[in-house]
């Protein structure tokens, strides 16, 4: 196994540093050459025990990962601006998404934060590449995914680059999904839309900017309009708009009646026909909490009314599956009635379905 030398790191150093093109795409492919195979541990160890040793208001030196990075950021930009009747070439961003989940790595130095030095401007560069540049969308959404995940790096992000990114991600499901409009992007491009639509609901630089709030709602008003059919692209929508009541829920008030509207036929449609168990917990979870955060009255009998048609169906089917196995070919569990988590949820569901009604028919006669 290749031993990492001091002049190994500056052999890439000069080269990426260059001012002209050829050396940093030469000082690139020799970057990998040390990122792959078995020289990859020993050299990424290396930039993670001398990252490791920088301090919290220290400029990070030639041989840490947060000036690899800052160096790698320069490159593309440089590639991205030189490359306007032409693609960037992929290589870059290939080589900045595996630097920065290498560095996260927390086996090649145990230290937790290592990109602390260099976050901010990362997901600055992030937005700009994202915004200008189609052909890195997928690398980059991989960054960024990995970037939201930790709660210290997400709070770092300045709020207008998070309501770009989220108005971003927003327009590409929309577009993705309009069938109205001609494009030719995979199924799986669109899920990874949505998947990083997820991450930044999930982890927003603290309290979701109030310039964000309007956008969200009129988003997914829009793209509910679009959810047809179910499937993993529908199921992953459905969560987003479950992380996004959970975390910004209690401060839409009667917003959150424009987004039930625009997923209500859709939620009812597929309540009792699907057999795909995370969609159905999804909606169920989607019904608590529509249920928890409603202020009014009248929206809440609606929605209450609404919910406990086809939960009383629902229960009637599961009555009906269970009723048809034969005593002697159940095996314990069934014959002394366990639940699945699935149906305890719906259980529990049931239950504040079935006080509300009581309360408010008794409500009504007192």
């Amino acid at each position: 196994m290749a031993t990492v030398r001091s002049r190994d790191i500056r052999e890439i150093v000069e080269k990426l540093s260059s001012d002209k093109a050829k050396a940093r795409e030469e000082g690139i492919k020799l970057l990998n050459t040390w990122l792959e195979g078995e020289r990859s541990f020993n050299f990424c160890k290396f930039l993670g025990q001398s990252s490791a040793m920088l301090r919290p208001d220290e400029i990070p030196h030639s041989e840490t990962w947060p000036f690899l990075i800052s160096l790698l950021i320069q490159c593309t930009s440089l590639e991205i601006s030189l490359s306007k009747r032409q693609m960037p070439k992929m290589i870059y961003a290939k080589t900045l998404r595996v630097v920065v989940q290498r560095a996260e790595d927390a086996k090649y130095s145990g230290k937790m934060l290592p990109l602390s030095h260099v976050v901010k401007s990362l997901f600055n560069h992030v937005w700009d590449v994202l915004s200008n540049v189609p052909s890195f969308q997928s690398e980059y959404g991989i960054i960024l995914r990995h970037l939201l995940a930790v709660k210290d790096y997400s709070l770092q992000m300045k709020k207008r680059i998070y309501r770009n990114l989220v108005l971003l991600y927003i327009e590409n499901v929309e577009t993705s999904l309009n069938g109205n409009i001609i494009h030719h992007i995979s199924k799986e491009e669109v899920f990874r839309y949505i998947l990083t639509l997820h991450s930044l609901l999930e982890n927003p630089p603290g309290d979701y900017p109030n310039n964000v709030r309007e956008d969200i709602i009129k988003g997914f008003v829009k793209i509910c309009s679009y959810i047809r059919d179910e499937g993993k692209i529908s199921r992953k929508l459905v969560e987003c708009i479950n992380i996004y009541l959970l975390n910004d829920g209690p401060n839409l008030g009667c917003r959150l009646l424009e987004i039930h509207k625009a997923l209500r036929q859709f939620v009812f449609r597929f309540w009792l026909t699907t057999h795909d168990r995370v969609l159905k917990d999804a909606l169920m979870f989607y019904a608590k909490l529509q249920l928890n955060l409603l202020r009014s009255v009248d929206d809440e009998c609606s929605l209450v009314e609404q919910l406990l048609d086809v939960v009383c169906k629902d229960l009637d089917q599961g009555s009906m599956s269970s009723s048809s196995i034969p005593w002697s070919d159940g095996n314990k569990d069934d014959r002394f009635g366990a639940l699945s988590s699935s149906h305890c949820g719906l259980v529990e569901l049931a239950a504040v379905i079935f006080y509300r009604v009581v309360t408010e028919r008794s409500a009504i006669v007192s």
